[in-house]
């Protein structure tokens, strides 16, 4: 999902809008007012409502037959999808039913102000239906391992600690990992940064500091412990590489380890975004120096 989809979705709403509601509602009103030519634009905007529906229906039946329904498992969305189009379908006919039928100025006012509201949230419904009935599914995940995992996948994380943080972010070619090593009485970063810096070269830094705030871990540890997987659907997917993290936490006092699956972090996922955010926040403000190795 792109960063514009949102603006992009909107857009196509407004035009849907136009077509299927402002134009029958004007062609009814152009029958109300004209005199000359009233039947004209009866026949015209009749045609042109009767041709919207059935543009509509053919284009909703055309996707469910062309479907391969033995690879979706969402059917009841796609079932849902298509009444929801079906609705959408007979707007333009009782938009201009309703327009050229004697009604009061109050009262036509009122049937498209309700029409309105009615048709944008059923084709709100649509577009929620339709990413889950056809979209692509974005999720993070969450799993919880034994200690013994962890250090086998790390071993050179410190087992005398009493809680380890490993967290690798990637972002396109640039990728940093950091290791967090809670103690009684300090907490150890170890931060390794790699930079893309063109001609397929690679620029490494790493360092070492033991200042870090016990609030600031504390808080980290605890967005890890409690995060729950979040999941997202879109009607498109694209070919963009979106940065993404991988970020474990074993507990050695109850000897458990947390493992999270980050990705899509650009696009989805508040809470991901969020601990990611305060990870990298972490590592960025331990500026290296050549010479000292890590500093505020």
């Amino acid at each position: 999902m792109e960063p514009t989809e949102a603006t992009f979705m909107t857009i196509v709403k407004t035009v849907f809008i136009i077509i299927f509601i402002i134009i029958p509602f004007m062609l009814g009103i152009f029958v109300n007012f004209s005199t000359k030519y009233r039947k004209a634009f009866f026949i015209v905007g009749k045609v042109v409502s009767i041709l919207l529906t059935v543009f509509i229906v053919i284009f909703l039946t055309s996707v469910i037959f062309a479907a391969d329904w033995s690879v979706f498992t969402q059917r009841p969305y796609i079932l849902a999808w298509y009444a929801c189009g079906l609705a959408i379908a007979f707007f333009p006919l009782s938009i201009f039913h309703f327009t050229t039928s004697k009604k009061t100025k109050k009262q036509r006012v009122c049937i498209l102000t309700i029409s309105f509201v009615t048709f944008f949230s059923i084709l709100s419904g649509f577009e929620f239906l339709y990413n889950r009935a056809f979209g692509f599914i974005f999720q993070t995940e969450r799993y919880e391992l034994s200690i013994n995992d962890f250090y086998a996948n790390h071993p050179e994380a410190d087992k005398n600690c009493d809680i380890n943080v490993f967290a690798s972010i990637q972002s396109g070619a640039d990728e940093f990992t950091a290791n967090i090593s809670v103690y009684k009485d300090s907490i150890v970063l170890k931060k390794t940064e790699q930079n893309y810096i063109g001609n397929d070269k690679f620029e490494t830094d790493s360092c070492y500091r033991n200042d870090l705030s016990p609030d600031l871990i504390q808080d980290i540890i605890e967005e890890i412990t409690y995060y729950q997987p979040e999941i997202e659907y879109t009607w498109i997917a694209d070919l963009c590489f979106h940065p993404s993290a991988s970020i474990e936490l074993a507990d050695n006092k109850n000897a458990r380890t947390i493992k999270l699956q980050l990705p899509n972090l650009d696009e989805f996922h508040p809470n991901a975004q969020r601990l990611a955010k305060k990870i990298k926040n972490l590592v960025k403000d331990s500026k290296i120096d050549p010479t000292k190795g890590c500093s505020n």
